[in-house]
């Protein structure tokens, strides 16, 4: 048995990790309103958008907001409308206590002709309350074709303190798509490669079974022909020790994610795929087209998202451990054929996918057996917010575990989006600080950008050091970061985090603003 001596740091890390404490209280900020976007765009199939306003705070007393539009080349009832409906050129939201923005719709009637352009301008003249102001910007252009966002500022609806969906975010076009973590455990890459991606924000794993590629042989009692080594983290001792496991029920024990999950990072054994999401680090490995060299896998189907509710600013993401099955990959042409089965059934199901070339992957079930409509089109996204994240990896410079996140953020590699951190200043662990020689967020200009900066094969940049996880107080914004984006279509953004809290306290509701350079 080997150990590796780890020092009084990382046993205090983890039990700080552990903890969580929340804080509140302090005098309200002023209320003000303005547009989360100064430019929205129409796509050719959409005949309405909601349009935002974002307040600074909840409303402490009802009021009400007036918004004044002036169409071009767009009439009034004629062009389009507007819900609620407006008079004289004007339109007036009711807000009411506890709300913490509000929307209205624009509804298109009619396209605009060919080779002409049609738009309406949105301007807030009044906010009807006491002591409410105008904030900027106070104007939105709405256009009937696609445009980019000039800017604005989004809050994906992460959901809360349990953190229950993940959501892909648009820049150019605001839009977001939420789908709930549990929805899913593996998806199918629908590029030339054929591979398999395990689905992180709900701690999946899987573990190989070399040699074994009949499915109705594996049981929770299977003997193995050869045994299998890894290392586990003694969560007692925090010491990495060798193991050696005989047979499933052995390797049911390190499959699950957490600190004790088996692994060997010096042999490249993990059970989960890379941190970065590269296609060259997924846990299947890539799926060959000669059926005798797909091995059957085990899979752990992750945890259950919880449904209590924690302290405020504090987060509760993961439950009990969902249990396991036994899953076999094929291939047939551009189609994935999927075995699976409860890991002691005799027979199993099958079930054929086609690659769709409009999106990265495809998500499966593997509870349901019904394939999940998850992420939007391949370049219409290009934050996500997996919000939780699960990875095998080092683990205080000496040894593997399965390590958990929250409050994440990726970002779309697959589909071409590059993103990278500027740091404005660092502190080191005496409190010195040092400030580096970079424009601050407000000042940032495209001339800034740097082209060589953008990184397209690790998804996990900003992952969740933009916040301060709140061991032993209250999580917030780390102020001294922002990011640069470049989408796939070649927009330049630049990105700042300001929110990690709502306005009550409560986790799991964060925010950022950004502006197209």
């Amino acid at each position: 048995m080997k150990k590796l001596l780890y020092s009084t740091f990382i046993t205090c890390f983890l039990v700080l990790a552990s903890c969580s404490d929340d804080d509140g209280g302090g005098d309200l900020i002023d209320f003000s309103t303005s547009f989360s976007s100064e430019t929205v765009g129409l796509s050719e199939s959409e005949t309405s958008k909601t349009i935002s306003i974002t307040f600074s705070r909840a409303a402490t007393e009802a009021g009400t907001i007036t918004v004044d539009f002036t169409g071009n080349n767009a009439e009034y009832g004629t062009d389009f409308t507007t819900s609620p409906g407006a008079t004289s050129s004007s339109l007036t939201i009711p807000v009411s206590v506890g709300q913490t923005s509000a929307t209205f719709d624009l509804n298109k009637l009619t396209d605009p002709l060919e080779g002409t352009t049609a738009s309406v301008s949105f301007t807030i003249s009044a906010a009807i309350g006491t002591d409410w102001v105008i904030g900027n910007p106070a104007a939105s252009v709405v256009s009937f074709t696609p445009v980019a966002a000039s800017s604005g500022t989004l809050e994906p609806e992460v959901g809360g303190p349990n953190q229950p969906n993940m959501v892909f975010l648009d820049l150019s076009t605001q839009q977001q798509v939420s789908a709930r973590r549990d929805s899913w455990e593996i998806a199918f890459y629908n590029g030339t490669e054929n591979r398999v991606f395990l689905n992180p924000a709900l701690l999946v794993s899987a573990a190989e079974l070399e040699g074994i590629t009949d499915l109705n042989v594996v049981s929770s009692v299977l003997e193995f022909e050869e045994s299998m080594n890894f290392y586990t983290l003694n969560t007692t001792t925090f010491q990495p020790e060798e193991v050696e496991v005989t047979n499933v029920e052995e390797l049911l024990i390190g499959l699950p994610v957490g600190y004790s999950q088996y692994g060997n990072l010096a042999e490249g054994i993990k059970f989960t795929d890379d941190k970065e999401g590269s296609l060259e680090g997924t846990a299947f490995g890539e799926i060959s087209t000669t059926a005798e060299e797909n091995n059957v896998f085990i899979v752990g189907l992750g945890a259950e998202i919880p449904n209590t509710t924690p302290d405020a600013g504090a987060i509760a993401t993961t439950g009990d451990h969902r249990g396991f099955m036994k899953v076999r990959i094929l291939t047939d042409g551009d189609n994935y054929i999927v075995q699976y089965a409860e890991l002691d059934a005799t027979t199993f199901e099958e079930v054929t996918i086609a690659k769709d070339v409009s999106k990265l992957k495809t998500a499966f079930s593997l509870t349901s057996g019904e394939t999940v409509d998850v992420e939007p089109a391949r370049e219409a996204w290009d934050i996500q917010f997996p919000s939780v994240y699960s990875y095998y990896g080092p683990f205080g410079g000496f040894a593997g575990a399965g390590l958990t996140y929250s409050d994440y953020v990726t970002h779309n590699t697959l589909g071409g989006v590059g993103l990278y951190q500027v740091l404005s200043y660092e502190v080191d662990g005496e409190g010195v600080r040092t400030d580096y020689d970079v424009p601050s967020y407000a000042e940032f200009t495209l001339e800034d950008a740097d082209d060589s900066a953008f990184v397209y094969d690790d998804r996990a940049v900003i992952g969740s050091d933009w916040r301060v996880s709140g061991f032993g107080g209250t999580p917030s914004v780390k102020d001294d970061r922002y990011y640069i984006v470049k989408d796939a279509s070649g927009n330049v953004y630049k990105l700042r985090f300001t929110a990690v809290l709502s306005a009550n306290g409560e986790r799991g509701y964060p925010q950022f603003v950004y502006e197209k350079l």
